[in-house]
C-alpha cells in the first residue's frame, strides 16, 4: 500500500523458524523451481509491457480533455524509463520471499486484508486513492485465489512435504511463497516509486491481472508437475495442465510451454524417486460423469406405471429404434437456443424461467422422438445422461433461494448452452475450473445482492447480466472460449462495481460511526454533569447557564478529542466540582478563606477552556459577572441565592441538554425497548443477536422485496446497519426490530455459500443419486 509498510504473516499460528534443513534431494528440488520462477516471471512481465503502450494510448484517445490527454502520454514515457527497474523490483521481492521461506518457513507480504483496509480507514490513516490502490490488489489477489485453489493446495502440500522430510508439516501448509497475495503485493511494491496519478496505475493493474495473475496458473501447474514427477506426493493431481498459458510462454509451432520442458531436473531418474510412495497417481476430481451416469443408470431401474425415469423417453422403446447422432442433437439445442434469443428482446421483463421439462419436451417434439405416446427414434446413453445431468443441475439452480426469481429466469436461458458444452467436453463436469462453469458461477454469484425495482431497463446488473446471457445465445455455437473471454469480462465489471461498493459501505460505515461516537460522548457529558447537578439542592442561574451554555461543549471537546481516561477530561470534570462547591453556603471560616485563594484560578481555567471553544467574550464577561455576585454572597457567610443581584436567583431546571436532540430522553427510551426486548429470549431474538456482520437477509415490505446485507453492528445503541448491493445504507435496524420481522416472516436469512453454485448443484445431485440408489438396493 502506498505510504505504509503494513506486514501480514500468513499463518500467524507458525512458530519462528530461524532455520530449516533440507536434505540433498529437497534442496535440488527447490533450486528447480525457483529457476523455473526466475524464467517464467520476467516473460510474463514482457507480455504486461508489451500491451501497456496500446492501452494507455486507448486511454488518451477516449480522453474528454487536453489534460488528461497528456497525463496518460507522460505516464507512457514514464512507465518505459521504468520497466527495467519495475521488472527487477518485481522480480527480486518474488524470490527474495521464495527464498526466506525455504530457510524460516514464513512468508509474508506487503498488502493489507480488507478488514485492515477498513481499519485504516476509519482512522483516517488513507485518503481515497490510497483505499482505491489497495482494494484492487486486494480484489486481484482474491479473485486468483478463488480461481487457483486446487493447484495453490496442491503445492502447499507438496512445499510443506518438502520442509517436513517426507511427510506433509501441516505448519506450511496453509502458506506460499507464490501465493497471489505475493505476487499482487510484490507488483504494488515495484509500482509504488513510480511517479503516475492513480487512473494509470490502475489500467497498469488491470493489464497485470490480465497477462501475469490469469496465466499464473500455468506456472502452478509447471511447479506441481516438476513437483510431482520428481516424487513428492506425485498421487495428488494428474500429470496434466490444467491452465491456459500465456502467448509469452509458447516457443515454436507446436505451442509448447517453455516452462517445464527447460526443467534438467525431470529429466534426472534417479531424483524422481526421492519422495516416490508405493501408491498409485489418481485424479483428485475423479470421474465425475462417470459416477452421475452409473448412478442415473440404478435410478432408471426404479419403473412406475410403465414409465421410464429417461427424461427423454415417454415408454420404454419396443425392438431396436433409429439412433439420433450427436450432430443432429446440437443442431436441435441451436434451434432452441436461438429461439431464446427471441425471447429476450431489450427493454422487456423476462419472468418465466425456462423449466428443465420445457426444454426435454421442446427436445422431443424438435428430434421426433415419439409418436403415438412410443418411442421412435433414441438418443445414444451418454448424450441423454448429460441431458439429465444438465437438467437436474439447473433444477438445483431454480431452486435456489440465493438467486432472485428475476435473475433465474435471466440465467435458465444458459439452459442450452451448458447443455450443449456438457455434450461437446465431458470436463465440463470434473473440471471446476472449465470457463462455462466460471461463467454461470460469476453470474449466479453476482445477481445474491440484487433487487427488482422494476426498472430493469436502468438496472446495470440487470442489464449487464442480460447482455452476458445474449452474447452466449447469439455467438456460441460449438467453441467454448466464447465463455473464457465473457467470464473475463464480466468479472472485470463486477470487480470494479464491487470496489465501487466497498468504498461506499466503508464510508457509510465511517459516517454511522461517526453519529454514534458523537451520540455516546454527548450522553457521557450529559450523564457526567447531570449526576453533579442532581446532589445540588440550590444552583444559581449562572452556574447553570455556565454549564448549559458552554461547558458541556468543552467537555464534548475534550472526550471527541483526548477520549474518557485523558487528564483533559479529568480536569474539566474537576473545575465542574469545584466550581459546584465555590458556590455553596461557606458558614465555616475556613472554607471562605479556601474559595478565596481558589477563585482566581478557578476563574483562568474557566476563561482558558471557554476560549478554547471560541465561546462568546461578552457573554463570557456577564457571566463571571453574575457568578462575582454569587461568590461575594458566599465569602460574606450567607447564601448566595439569597443575596439577590443577576445570576443569583434558584435555576428552575436542575438538567443539562443538547438543542439539536432529544439524548436522554431518546437513550432512555431505546434502553427501555432494549430491556422489553430482553424478555423475549426466544430463538428469533437470539438468532437476530447472533446475526454476523456480511449475512444478507430479504426483507419485505407489503409486496416489495428488497435484499440487503449487515454492514454494521453498534455496541452503544443496539442499532444495525444494513446496505445494498451498491454498499448504499439501505436501513437502520434495531436488535428487538429485527427480531420482530422474523416472527412476522417479513425477514428471511438468504444463505449465501462461498461454494460456487454449480458446485453445490453437482454435489447435491450426487448425494440426491446415492439415496436412490441405496433405496433401490434394501428394496
Amino acid at each position: 500500500m502506498p505510504g505504509q509498510d503494513n506486514i501480514i504473516t500468513f499463518g500467524s499460528a507458525v512458530p519462528r523458524r530461524s532455520n530449516i534443513s533440507l536434505d540433498v534431494n529437497g534442496r535440488r528440488i527447490a533450486a528447480e523451481c525457483r529457476k523455473l520462477i526466475a524464467q517464467t516471471l520476467p516473460k510474463l512481465m514482457g507480455g504486461l509491457f508489451e500491451n501497456l503502450d496500446d492501452a494507455l494510448y486507448e486511454m488518451a484517445n477516449k480522453s474528454d480533455s487536453n489534460t488528461l490527454q497528456n497525463i496518460y502520454f507522460d505516464s507512457m514515457r514514464e512507465l518505459r524509463k521504468q520497466r527495467n527497474n519495475i521488472d527487477r523490483s518485481f522480480n527480486q521481492e518474488i524470490l527474495r520471499t521464495y527464498d526466506r521461506f525455504w530457510e524460516t518457513g514464513e512468508v509474508s507480504v506487503s498488502q493489507p486484508s480488507l478488514d485492515e483496509l477498513s481499519r485504516d480507514t476509519e482512522m483516517a490513516l488513507l485518503d481515497d486513492e490510497e483505499l482505491e490502490d489497495s482494494l484492487a490488489i486486494t480484489n486481484m489477489a482474491s479473485k486468483a485465489e478463488n480461481r487457483f485453489t486446487r493447484e495453490l493446495y496442491a503445492m502447499g502440500q507438496r512445499f510443506a512435504y518438502i520442509i517436513g522430510g517426507g511427510r506433509i508439516d501441516e505448519r506450511f501448509a496453509q502458506q506460499s511463497p507464490l501465493s497471489p497475495a505475493v505476487l499482487c503485493g510484490a507488483f504494488q511494491v515495484a509500482m509504488s516509486s513510480v511517479p503516475v496519478e492513480l487512473p494509470v496505475k490502475l489500467v497498469v493493474y488491470k493489464l497485470f491481472d490480465r497477462h501475469i495473475m490469469h496465466f499464473i496458473g500455468g506456472l502452478y501447474d509447471e511447479i506441481n508437475i516438476l513437483l510431482g514427477q520428481a516424487g513428492v506426493i506425485p498421487k495428488l493431481t494428474p500429470k496434466v495442465r490444467r491452465n491456459p498459458v500465456s502467448p509469452a510462454m509458447v516457443r515454436g509451432d507446436g505451442g509448447e510451454s517453455q516452462l517445464a520442458g527447460e526443467s534438467s531436473y525431470l529429466a534426472d531418474p534417479a531424483s524422481q524417486s526421492a519422495y516416490t510412495t508405493p501408491a498409485q497417481t489418481t485424479d483428485v476430481q475423479g470421474e465425475v460423469f462417470a459416477a452421475l451416469q452409473q448412478l442415473l443408470g440404478v435410478r432408471r431401474t426404479r419403473v412406475s406405471d410403465g414409465m421410464t425415469a429417461s427424461s427423454l423417453m415417454v415408454t420404454a422403446p419396443v425392438g431396436a429404434v433409429p439412433m439420433i447422432d450427436t450432430g443432429e442433437l446440437l443442431g436441435a439445442l441451436n434451434a432452441i437456443q436461438q429461439s431464446n434469443v427471441v425471447m429476450l428482446p431489450q427493454g422487456r421483463r423476462v419472468t418465466q424461467a425456462l423449466s428443465p421439462d420445457q426444454m426435454r419436451a421442446q427436445l422431443v417434439s424438435d428430434l421426433q422422438i415419439a409418436s403415438d405416446g412410443h418411442v421412435t427414434r433414441a438418443l445414444g446413453d451418454a448424450d441423454n445422461d448429460t441431458i439429465d445431468v444438465i437438467s437436474m443441475l439447473f433444477e438445483f439452480i431454480l431452486d435456489d433461494y440465493s438467486l432472485p426469481d428475476a435473475m433465474k429466469a435471466l440465467i435458465s436461458r444458459l439452459q442450452i448452452p451448458m447443455l450443449k458444452v456438457a455434450i461437446i467436453d465431458k470436463n465440463f463436469f470434473s473440471k471446476k475450473v472449465h470457463p462455462a462453469r466460471r461463467l454461470l458461477n460469476s453470474l449466479a454469484q453476482a445477481a445474491v445482492g440484487w433487487n427488482d425495482t422494476g426498472d430493469r431497463a436502468n438496472d446495470v446488473l440487470y442489464i449487464k447480466i442480460e447482455s452476458v446471457v445474449k452474447r452466449v445465445l447469439n455467438d456460441f455455437q460449438d467453441d467454448p472460449a466464447i465463455f473464457s473471454e465473457l467470464d473475463d469480462e464480466f468479472s472485470a465489471w463486477w470487480q470494479q462495481e464491487q470496489r465501487g461498493a466497498q468504498i461506499a459501505e466503508q464510508r457509510t460505515n465511517q459516517v454511522t460511526r461517526g453519529k454514534e461516537q458523537l451520540r455516546s460522548a454527548k450522553q457521557t457529558v450529559i450523564s457526567e454533569l447531570n449526576k453533579r447537578l442532581d446532589s445540588q439542592q440550590v444552583l444559581p442561574e449562572a452556574v447553570m447557564s455556565l454549564l448549559e451554555d458552554g461547558w458541556k461543549d468543552v467537555l464534548l471537546l475534550n472526550y471527541l478529542r483526548q477520549g474518557a481516561d485523558s487528564k483533559e477530561w479529568r480536569e474539566s470534570l474537576e473545575i465542574v466540582d469545584r466550581l459546584l462547591w465555590s458556590v455553596q453556603p461557606k458558614s465555616d471560616y475556613a472554607e471562605r478563606q479556601q474559595l478565596l485563594r481558589g477563585i482566581p484560578e478557578l476563574l483562568r481555567n474557566l476563561r482558558e477552556r471557554l476560549n478554547s471553544i471560541s465561546f462568546d467574550q461578552h457573554k463570557m464577561a456577564r457571566l463571571f459577572k453574575e457568578l462575582q455576585n454569587c461568590h461575594i454572597g458566599c465569602l460574606r457567610g450567607g447564601d448566595p441565592n439569597l443575596m439577590g443581584g443577576a445570576g443569583t436567583n434558584p435555576s428552575v431546571s436542575h438538567e443539562v441538554h443538547f438543542p439539536d436532540s432529544q439524548i436522554v430522553s431518546g437513550y432512555n427510551t431505546m434502553r427501555q425497548v432494549a430491556d422489553d426486548a430482553a424478555d423475549e429470549h426466544d430463538e428469533l431474538s437470539l438468532q437476530a443477536g447472533d446475526l454476523e456482520i456480511g449475512t444478507w437477509l430479504e426483507m419485505q415490505d407489503g409486496s416489495v422485496k428488497n435484499r440487503v446485507k449487515l454492514s454494521w453492528k453498534s455496541k452503544v445503541t443496539d442499532t444495525y446497519i444494513f446496505v445494498n448491493r451498491k454498499g448504499m445504507k439501505a436501513m437502520e435496524l434495531t436488535t428487538a426490530d429485527l427480531a420482530k420481522r422474523f416472527r412476522d416472516e417479513t425477514a428471511k436469512l438468504v444463505e449465501i455459500s462461498d461454494t460456487p453454485i454449480i458446485d453445490r448443484a453437482l454435489d447435491a445431485m450426487l448425494t440426491a443419486l446415492k439415496n436412490t440408489a441405496a433405496s433401490t438396493a434394501s428394496a
